[in-house]
């Protein structure tokens, strides 16, 4: 059996293609298709790396038996009709069953392969999921940046420039962020970012959210506000997955926990995230965070799960070691 499995996030698109015992065939990826997104562009994305990646394998969309799409921003009801309407404009048979899930959904089943549990994603954004034992369903968080999405990449990088113009006001603390973004920006007048972020960038979050690693070094040196930006991110992100076990009635039950996402990378939000709910969620099991292809393990699990396969864990363990070679 053939199974392809998608991860569309905000930043980019990315698609593996494997059979029933979790061997891959052949991998691809694409730009990003996040929900929020103009359709045609999602639609183009998705396409370019579900049809790369069955190019690359030598097969066909005829011959997939499962295609499994993880998607970020299906949030509101009209945007699960909008991602249903837009899978079913590309170029899919009727022949291959076809599941799309919110990217969030599908890192829970990465984290938790499908036990209760919660799984907090902070890339551009920030979003906790979480299902209990039977079968309900939470959320905190996901309310992208003019909301919130505290401890996101996009979210560090916005307390990062605005701890650096403070500084350089004589308003706040002074710290190396002003040296790092004037160095990585090319440029010698801290006032000139206002050139870079609002027009060369165009306030992209995610452009801005790139700049998440430059806080991340500047933390590495000993900078205490950089320190501080990403203990209060690990904490943040700790909130809502606090508060999504909360919805669930799982504080004091047996759960998985874990992370996925490129902000946790950064020892500091990692180390401050699990200690906080350490002391909180006591009778969790945490994994560690996922990181480059593994996080679209969880749209692999739904595959498995859709077929009604046994020893999913199994399959789903020799899937990872492959991924990682």
């Amino acid at each position: 059996m053939i199974i392809v499995a998608v991860d569309g996030g905000k930043t980019k698109t990315s698609c593996v293609v494997f059979n029933e015992d979790g061997e891959v065939i052949s991998t691809s990826s694409s730009g990003p298709s996040g929900l929020l997104l103009p359709s045609d562009t999602v639609k183009k994305n998705l396409w370019t790396a579900i049809s790369g990646s069955l190019s690359k394998a030598g097969l066909r969309v005829e011959d997939v038996d499962v295609l499994s799409i993880g998607l970020a921003d299906i949030d509101t009801k009209h945007d699960v009709e909008r991602a249903s309407l837009m899978v079913k404009e590309l170029p899919i048979p009727r022949s291959v069953t076809t599941v799309v899930e919110h990217d969030a959904v599908v890192a829970y089943y990465a984290v938790t392969y499908g036990a209760p549990g919660v799984a907090v994603i902070a890339g551009t954004g920030s979003i906790a999921f979480g299902m209990n034992k039977h079968g309900e369903r939470a959320r905190s968080g996901g309310w992208n940046w003019l909301f919130g999405d505290e401890g996101s990449g996009y979210w560090i990088a916005k307390e990062a420039l605005q701890a650096a113009a403070r500084a350089f006001d004589s308003r706040g603390p002074k710290t190396v962020l002003v040296d790092v973004f004037l160095e990585h920006f090319k440029i010698s007048d801290p006032l000139d970012m206002l050139e870079v972020v609002y027009r060369s960038m165009g306030g992209d979050p995610l452009k801005l959210a790139d700049l998440a690693v430059l806080v991340d070094r500047a933390a590495e040196v000993g900078d205490e506000v950089a320190i501080g930006i990403l203990e209060r991110a690990g904490v943040e992100l700790a909130l809502a997955c606090y508060a999504t076990a909360l919805k669930l009635g799982m504080v004091d039950e047996p759960m998985v926990v874990g992370t996925v996402g490129s902000v946790f990378k950064s020892k500091i939000v990692e180390d401050v995230f699990y200690s906080w709910l350490k002391r909180r969620l006591r009778k969790a099991d945490f994994k560690p965070p996922l990181v480059g292809f593994q996080p679209i393990i969880g749209s692999a699990v739904i595959g498995f799960r859709r077929l009604g396969f046994e020893r999913i864990e199994e399959r789903i363990e020799n899937l990872k070691r492959n991924l990682e070679v």
